[in-house]
């Protein structure tokens, strides 16, 4: 069997992307709303029992919890995740919903809300906070796909973005109100096995512009780890879309389920 070398062209793929995923079919999912409760509700809530450790370690480096998220201010980067975490516990035993408007912070106290400001167009909304990862770059922080989306971010990292930490008393009278987030059962996710990543491979073309339009789609749905390859075979320019890495059967199972909902049967799972 032949073995073909794919590379990945991600960063360029982004770019030729920006600005086609707004015009995505997410509009016939579900309305995101902001992931902020009316005021009263949120004085209420305590901070989590669950992914307030003092301290902790991923990937051999460690990070201290703020005590509190009290004047917190800081410049850097967002990335975005969705669909292969949808329904899955967060760090704060909530359950992930990628059409909330929530993010992942390492360091910010759980739960807790931010404003997030897209540098790059000035779009700002409120985020509430509680997750740490699964961080898959060096971004400050990772926003909930419905929450990218609304900020007008479809690089999947990289994106320039300020956060600033928003009290209860800070937050808009306006501010529309959410359902109260779902409790998840579990206990926190442990930490993933990053060295036997999966792939889920949605289709192989020689027409670049059609394994665009299938990055694209992908996108769309939340598919945030979304990515195409490339590689010559017998002498041809070959295209392959595929999803990943994933690391468990639960980001496994997610993926299929999207892409068979979005009437995409014809897909397969390699290891790598």
């Amino acid at each position: 069997m032949m073995t073909i070398n794919w590379q990945f062209s991600g960063v360029l793929l982004a770019s030729m992307a920006m600005g086609l995923v707004a015009c995505s079919s997410n509009a016939g999912k579900k309305d995101a709303q902001p992931a902020v409760a009316i005021q009263d509700a949120v004085r209420a809530q305590p901070r989590a029992t669950c992914g307030n450790d003092s301290s902790y370690t991923i990937n051999d480096k460690s990070y201290q919890v703020l005590d509190s998220a009290a004047d917190y201010s800081e410049a850097g980067t967002a990335s975005w995740y969705g669909a292969e975490y949808q329904g899955t516990p967060t760090a704060g035993c909530e359950v992930f919903d990628m059409y909330g408007y929530s993010a992942a912070h390492r360091t910010l106290p759980l739960p807790s809300f931010a404003r997030v400001t897209n540098e790059q167009n000035g779009k700002s909304i409120i985020v509430r906070i509680n997750d740490r990862g699964p961080f898959d770059s060096g971004d400050l922080i990772q926003l909930s796909f419905a929450a990218a989306n609304a900020l007008g971010i479809k690089a999947r990292s990289g994106a320039p973005v300020v956060v600033d930490a928003i009290s209860p008393q800070q937050l808009p009278a306006g501010v529309a109100a959410a359902a109260s987030p779902k409790l998840s059962t579990a206990k926190a996710p442990a930490p993933v096995d990053k060295s036997k990543p999966y792939y889920v491979i949605a289709g192989t073309w020689p027409d670049q512009g059609a394994a665009l339009d299938m990055f694209v789609r992908l996108t769309s749905v939340g598919l945030g780890k979304t990515e195409m390859a490339t590689a010559t075979r017998e002498g041809r320019e070959m295209y392959q879309v595929r999803v990943g890495p994933l690391y468990n059967q639960d980001q496994i199972d997610n993926v299929k389920d999207i892409l068979e909902s979005n009437g995409l049967a014809n897909f397969k799972v390699v290891a790598r």
